[in-house]
Formats: structure tokens, C-alpha cells, sequence
């Protein structure tokens, strides 16, 4: 990997994903256990591991590759969606940021108020899996971390971590106009290096506390 001496960083991030019990299926249908009426919508639905297992009868799935209910892309997708409101949104499509942002802020003007959107990968171990474009094929999570930053400043909502399955942001909708400001200049060109440093920045909760939180904003 030399032409990546750039981009290489020597320290990373100890998770080990696969010890720990509770993935982003628990915490989708920890989302939706309060309304068994709930819609909910998927982007990236790819093997449908997450798709076929959520709780909901009114689901839509969008990839345009595999899964899901709609074959088309996400900017596609919401493009054509019109007054139509999710309870539920869950973002795991192409993991890079600029993608990532505006699923993001498509799914915020999608979502009812009192809903919920969460995102896939949002904790990078090191370089390799952050690394924009992939280098690695059996993992890799992006730069979408960054939207992170953006919704710490967001408007009408509140917003954590959950520390399981590659890192799971789970976004709580406070509000009728939820936003995130446009901090993307300085973000664009941040790498793992810059994710490690700022990490402290960010509200990363264990699965325990991040079903608490959740728990106590449902309804």
C-alpha cells in the first residue's frame, strides 16, 4: 500500500464488532417497537440482512443494485417521494460523505416529527476501512463519520452513537424543521487521522445506554 503512505495512520479503534450481542437489527426494531404501524424506508438494502429482519409492515427498501422494494438510487428515490413521511429511516448506502449528507437531509425533510433516522458505519477502526475510495474489500465503512459533526449543530434534533455493528448514529427528531448546517469545506478533507483526534467530540454511548436513551424518547 504504498502509494497510500498519505493516507496511512498508525493508531485504530479496539472494537471488536462481532463480541458484542446487538447489531443494527435490535436497534431498527428497537426504533419501531413503540408504533406497530410505523413506515419505515431503507437506503442500501444489498443482501437484505437488515430489510427482511425489521418489524414493520409498511416498508420500502431502496438499492439500485440489490434488495430491497425499489431498484433506483436514493437521490432517485427521494426525488420522486413527494408529501410522503417515514416514521423510521435507516441510511446504508454508498458510504461516502457527500452520499451520506444527503441522504441525511433528504431523509430529515422525510421523516415525521417524533421520528427517527439512523445510519450505518459510523465508526471507523482505522485507515483501511475509513479510507475514500475503498481499498479494502471485505470492510470498509467510508467517510460518512462526518455528518457526525454536522448534526452535533443540528436544529430540532438530538442525536448518539451506538457503539455495535460498525457504529450505528441514531438521530431523534424533535421537531417539524430538523436540519443540519453545511460544514462540509472543513470536512471534506478530514481522514481517520483527523476522526481519531476528534472522536472525544462525539456522543458514542454502549448498546446499554443507547437503548436507554432510546427508550426514554420513544412514544
Amino acid at each position: 500500500m504504498r502509494k497510500y503512505a498519505a493516507s496511512r495512520y498508525p493508531h485504530e479503534l479496539d472494537y471488536d464488532w462481532a463480541a458484542i450481542p446487538y447489531n443494527r437489527i435490535a436497534i431498527v426494531n428497537l426504533l419501531l417497537s413503540a408504533n406497530p404501524g410505523a413506515r419505515y424506508l431503507e437506503i442500501g438494502c444489498a443482501s437484505n440482512q437488515l430489510f427482511d429482519a425489521v418489524m414493520a409492515k409498511d416498508k420500502i427498501g431502496v438499492d439500485p443494485v440489490s434488495g430491497g422494494t425499489h431498484r433506483q438510487t436514493s437521490d432517485e428515490f427521494f426525488a420522486g417521494n413527494g408529501e410522503r413521511r417515514f416514521d423510521v429511516v435507516f441510511i446504508d448506502g454508498l458510504h461516502v460523505y457527500g452520499q451520506v449528507r444527503r441522504d441525511l437531509v433528504n431523509a430529515l425533510a422525510a421523516v415525521r416529527a417524533g421520528g427517527w433516522v439512523a445510519l450505518h458505519d459510523m465508526l471507523p477502526r482505522d485507515w483501511v476501512e475509513e479510507h475514500v475510495p475503498q481499498i479494502s474489500t471485505s470492510r470498509w465503512t467510508g467517510d460518512g463519520w462526518k455528518v457526525a459533526f454536522e448534526l452535533l449543530n443540528g436544529r430540532d434534533l438530538d442525536f448518539r452513537i451506538v457503539a455495535a455493528d460498525h457504529g450505528v448514529g441514531v438521530v431523534k427528531v424533535l421537531g417539524d424543521n430538523p436540519g443540519i448546517p453545511d460544514l462540509s469545506a472543513g470536512l471534506e478533507p478530514l481522514r481517520f487521522r483527523d476522526f481519531h483526534r476528534r472522536l472525544p467530540e462525539l456522543p458514542v454511548v454502549d448498546f446499554v445506554a443507547g437503548k436507554a436513551w432510546i427508550e426514554a424518547h420513544l412514544g
